[in-house]
């Protein structure tokens, strides 16, 4: 049987088709076999999160973002309709985060189950808050005021070393001088000792003598403890 060029055009549009439908899937992350449930997350800034995000339990894999969209209220927020796994239980206390791969990676929603987490599971369509992460814009102006405050305490700091210049070369110029009678009280205790060296050996000596003398009385009384009430005859 002989196929005329027709049906090779209709089957190769097919197959191209065919072909283009997989990778889209693909590409979509979409999930037609696999149930599951929604939970949202209200956050004040999403920077970086889309579509398919995905979103992660303790480091494992759990599901995707499904759903992003502004609620209006007194504080807008970004709130984010996260699709979970059906066979995923998250308990109640999580704590959700912003977090990217990496330092400039992807940008992924992470669920962090903590010790203080439980009191059952969350229900479907249950909102909870986000916790919002220091990014890399705000670390940076951090870091600006920090240095900027250190700026303005050097200048402050030279500008009164320069007003009280005298004072500083006044208090310097003291130290100097009791350092120096320091050292000379020092040279005359070294002089007075090598001078009287011999009288320091004997009152050691004496020293020394007094107290084995008392160690001995003291253990002749321990042994005679009936001396104490003796009493020699004139």
């Amino acid at each position: 049987m002989r196929i005329n060029n027709e049906t090779k055009v209709g089957i190769l549009i097919a197959v191209v088709l065919s072909m283009l439908a997989v990778l889209t899937v693909r590409a979509g992350d979409f999930h037609f076999k696999e149930r599951g449930y929604d939970i949202k997350v209200h956050f004040v800034n999403v920077d970086g999160i889309e579509l398919n995000s995905p979103v992660t339990l303790n480091g494992l894999e759990i599901g995707r973002v499904k759903d992003i969209h502004i609620v209006y209220g007194r504080v807008p927020k970004v709130e984010l309709t996260l699709w979970i796994k059906q066979d995923i239980k998250i308990f109640k206390g999580v704590e959700a985060h912003v977090k990217n791969l990496g330092f400039m990676g992807e940008k992924y929603i992470g669920l962090v189950m903590t010790s203080e987490a439980g009191g059952g599971h969350l229900a479907p369509g249950e909102v909870i808050t986000g916790t919002e992460q220091a990014s890399f814009e705000k670390i940076l102006k951090q870091g600006e005021n920090i240095a900027a405050n250190i700026e303005g305490i050097s200048a402050n700091l030279n500008e009164r070393l320069k007003v009280n210049a005298q004072a500083v070369d006044d208090v310097l110029a003291d130290m100097r001088a009791s350092m120096k009678n320091v050292h000379t009280i020092s040279d005359n205790i070294n002089e007075r000792f090598a001078a009287n060296q011999h009288l320091v050996d004997e009152m050691m000596g004496h020293a020394n003598s007094t107290t084995k003398n008392l160690e001995e009385l003291s253990y002749d009384l321990k042994e005679n403890p009936w001396k104490l009430l003796y009493k020699p005859k004139k």
